[in-house]
């Protein structure tokens, strides 16, 4: 008998010493003005540093953070939003730096168009010669926005 309730009473401890667990869905980027970016362990992220800047690469992009603006890195615990389409061309580049988004390595020429999370479009750019443009964000209000390419799509949150 005292076997049979310490055997049940080991099982619960270890039951419920499992519930608090949580798995860890992504490496989450925090910066000091607010915004936050998630990056999913299915896309295999890898943090290292070039110079001043953190740089955040995964299987499909790659993104560069100046670390004085950053508040700091963790995890998210809850389920993620993985934007409106996947990511399709890796060596498309974005990086968040003084109130602006800059875009690299896409396709010349073609047309980025930057939406709210209620479908509106808030603004639509076009890729220079080189595949690069600059999107202004002093401008925008606090929310969530998507980023829209033929090549990729992303979404940020702007505080």
């Amino acid at each position: 008998m005292k076997t049979t309730v310490r055997l049940v009473l080991s099982a619960l401890l270890l039951v419920a010493g499992t519930l608090g667990v949580r798995a860890q869905n992504a490496i989450v980027v925090y910066q000091k003005d607010g915004t936050v970016a998630k990056f999913s362990f299915t896309e295999k992220p890898v943090v290292t540093y070039s110079g001043s800047d953190l740089v955040m690469t995964t299987s499909k992009t790659s993104v560069q953070y100046p670390i004085y603006l950053l508040q700091k890195i963790g995890f998210d615990v809850d389920d993620i939003i993985d934007g409106v389409e996947e990511v399709t061309v890796p060596q498309t580049q974005f990086s968040f730096r003084d109130g602006t988004l800059t875009i690299s390595g896409g396709e010349p020429g073609s047309v980025v168009s930057l939406y709210t999370i209620k479908g509106t479009m808030a603004g639509q750019y076009r890729l220079d010669g080189n595949g690069c443009a600059t999107i202004p964000l002093q401008n925008l209000g606090k929310g969530l926005y998507i980023v829209k390419n033929k090549q990729f799509s992303f979404k940020f949150h702007k505080p």
